[in-house]
């Protein structure tokens, strides 16, 4: 596998979304200056919790309605996942790039990032800045397990004027990060389990439209751009082979098992 690579992968399955990202971080932590940039969509709406979440608190599961559960590995919230939302990930092994000002620390990574973000939000259409400092609601437990992800804003989360736009999450081991995050574009899809307190710039839609094919050739070949400058790198379009597509279908049917739990990582 290259080492400086971009996947675009449209309206996937929801446990096979999980897997890839969790299979990049892996390929990530073994390959010292690797770095895999993804962008994806959702074939059906599902919720995702972050790994430290109280499941309980997390949603209501008397109003799941089948909509699919999966406990991330990374930090953060519930989310609703819904069709008409893009989402990006990346998993980066530090090591490999000292000098760049980047990879100096975690904080400098997260913030070029959300500055990249918030360009790419602005290019779609949404004119986007990124939050210098969390709410204070982040700090209190009850509020950290049970409000839904877009409740309240965390440090480099990206701003447009209807509100947080780009919610993300991120888990470090050793030097390689995994962040990935949810883009809404045209608004916080509402999913009767998650819990919407109310807060100021908080809205959520019903009745959103599936992600469409133009708008998502578009924003595919908007945002390798846009992350490519920002990090200063090269990226080449990555195709899974039929070794690494295996591992991936494995990987799915882990995280269809093992939805609810905290996962094990391969190389952990």
């Amino acid at each position: 596998m290259s080492r400086l690579l971009f996947y675009r992968q449209f309206a996937c399955n929801p446990h096979y979304n999980m897997a890839v990202d969790e299979w990049l971080f892996d390929r990530a932590r073994s390959a010292p200056g690797s770095l895999f940039i993804r962008l994806y969509s959702w074939a059906r709406g599902a919720i995702t919790f972050g790994v430290n979440q109280d499941m309980e608190r997390a949603f209501d599961s008397s109003q799941l309605n089948g909509t699919p559960v999966i406990r991330r590995i990374t930090g953060g919230r519930a989310l609703y996942h819904d069709c008409s939302e893009l989402t990006y990930s990346i998993a980066v092994n530090l090591s490999g790039w000292r000098g760049r000002e980047w990879a100096t620390d975690r904080s400098s990574f997260y913030r070029t990032v959300a500055e990249a973000l918030a360009e790419f939000v602005t290019v779609m259409g949404k004119d986007a800045g990124y939050c210098r400092r969390s709410t204070e609601s982040n700090s209190h437990s009850d509020f950290f397990h049970k409000a839904a992800c877009f409740a309240s804003v965390s440090r480099y989360e990206v701003l447009a004027e209807s509100g947080k736009i780009v919610a993300s999450a991120a888990r470090q081991m050793g030097d390689t990060i995994v962040q990935h995050g949810s883009i809404k574009l045209d608004g916080v899809a509402y999913h009767p389990a998650l819990y919407y307190p109310v807060v100021d710039g908080l809205s959520h839609s019903v009745g959103l439209q599936p992600l469409s094919g133009p708008r998502w050739e578009l924003a595919s070949d908007i945002f390798p751009n846009v992350l490519s400058r920002h990090l200063g790198i090269d990226l080449r379009r990555g195709e899974f082979d039929l070794r690494e597509s295996a591992e991936l279908d494995s990987r799915a049917k882990l995280v269809c098992g093992t939805a609810l739990r905290q996962r094990i990582l391969l190389n952990s």
